[in-house]
């Protein structure tokens, strides 16, 4: 009996073109998890639609038309065991009425980015300089690239909005405000931001993360509360300490820099220090754990445990400068990083795929595309697009 046939063909493509109903998606899996063949066949030709999709958007409708009728002239010539990429050549012609609707309206400039994603999430663009500002009041501002305007952000203090200088308060002496009035930045996944608070600390924040902050600081302590990940250059100020609340876990310091990781779908809380000294307590335990340069503290938001290791700590904030680095790092975790950025979501075939590890480095404001390619030639790892997730596998 045919592994394969025109049925799980017909599936397979309105699997890809996310026109699949529920029975006929259950009828697939069952089929594809039978048999490691079939898993094969499902990859290829997933891989042989991804291809001529991607690659008809490229060039002009005549040539389009052309290369499939030449691509299936040449899959009819072919024997049996390339019975299916042959018969999967079809779906370019119902791309092809896809990329001419696509082409129509991207003239019209309509749409355009809704479109682009719909083609594929292997197209997915870079993250931007892009935050909401929300002040004490309630009221929400969009913080993005190149905006000039000039916001009241309450007790007297102007904040201008650059996203290339970050946020930066102009604080008038006269005033005497003896409370802090709190204001929140929050990056939603995909973005990125910097800014610099009152007293002249420098923040930069990484995508779905949030820092509530002070207008000015008031009383002992410079306080602020972070969600997610950010890089502090903290101003030096030895009468009144800087202090980064995170639930679990503080860290305190005078002057210094350092990278923190406390993002609330994740179990652990990471902090990496650049220079200086900082402090870092375990709330519940009153544990107290100084960090000198280098030194990267890592602590389990379930049971408390606490591991302090030396590292490059350049490599691990190297995301505020342009740069993914990783480091001997599961997939598992590796992705999550990129679903961040690019706001796309990967599953993993099984669990042997998320433990495989991957070492190298690459420019974060390149398409996600360049991307899985470095990984997948350094690696024996495919990544195929879903249409509203990316699947990896092992080769």
């Amino acid at each position: 009996m045919d592994r394969i046939n025109d049925h799980i063909i017909e599936q397979i493509i309105a699997f890809y073109l996310g026109e699949i109903s529920d029975k006929d998606k259950k009828e697939l899996e069952a089929w594809v998890n039978e048999f490691k063949e079939n898993e094969d066949d499902f990859k290829q030709i997933l891989r042989k639609c991804q291809h001529l999709r991607l690659g008809l958007l490229e060039e002009r409708a005549i040539v389009m038309k052309a290369r499939i009728m030449e691509e299936w002239r040449k899959r009819e010539r072919l024997k049996y065991r390339y019975r299916v990429l042959r018969l999967v050549s079809c779906v370019a012609i119902l791309v092809l009425g896809i990329v001419m609707g696509c082409v129509y309206y991207e003239s019209r400039n309509f749409e355009s980015k809704k479109l682009e994603q719909e083609i594929s999430l292997l197209d997915a663009k870079q993250g931007e300089r892009v935050a909401v500002l929300q002040l004490a009041s309630g009221e929400k501002w969009i913080l993005k690239e190149r905006d000039e305007r000039e916001l009241e952000i309450g007790d007297g203090v102007v904040l201008k909005k650059d996203s290339i200088q970050g946020i930066r308060n102009f604080v008038s002496p006269e005033d005497t405000i003896t409370e802090n009035t709190y204001n929140t930045v929050m990056v939603p996944r995909g973005g990125e931001y910097n800014l610099t608070l009152a007293d002249g600390t420098n923040v930069w924040l990484n995508s779905d993360s949030e820092l509530k902050f002070p207008v000015r600081f008031h009383g002992n302590f410079r306080e602020v509360y972070l969600k997610g990940e950010a890089f502090f250059e903290v101003k030096s100020n030895p009468e009144q300490p800087f202090v980064v609340r995170m639930g679990e876990a503080d860290i305190r310091v005078l002057g210094t820099s350092f990278n923190v990781m406390n993002y609330e779908d994740e179990n652990r809380v990471e902090v990496a220090l650049q220079t200086g000294k900082v402090n870092f307590t375990v709330n519940k335990t009153k544990q107290v754990y100084s960090l000198s340069p280098g030194n990267v503290v890592r602590m389990d938001k379930k049971n408390l445990d606490v591991q302090l290791a030396e590292e490059d700590v350049s490599m691990i904030s190297a995301w505020r400068t342009g740069y993914f680095y990783f480091e001997n790092m599961p997939m598992e975790e590796l992705v999550v990083k990129l679903e961040r950025w690019y706001q796309v979501k990967f599953v993993f075939a099984n669990d042997e795929v998320k433990r495989m590890r991957f070492s190298g480095a690459v420019r974060k404001y390149r398409e996600l595309k360049y991307v899985l390619k470095i990984i997948e030639k350094t690696k024996d790892i495919s990544f195929v697009d879903f249409g509203d997730r990316i699947k990896v596998y092992q080769k």
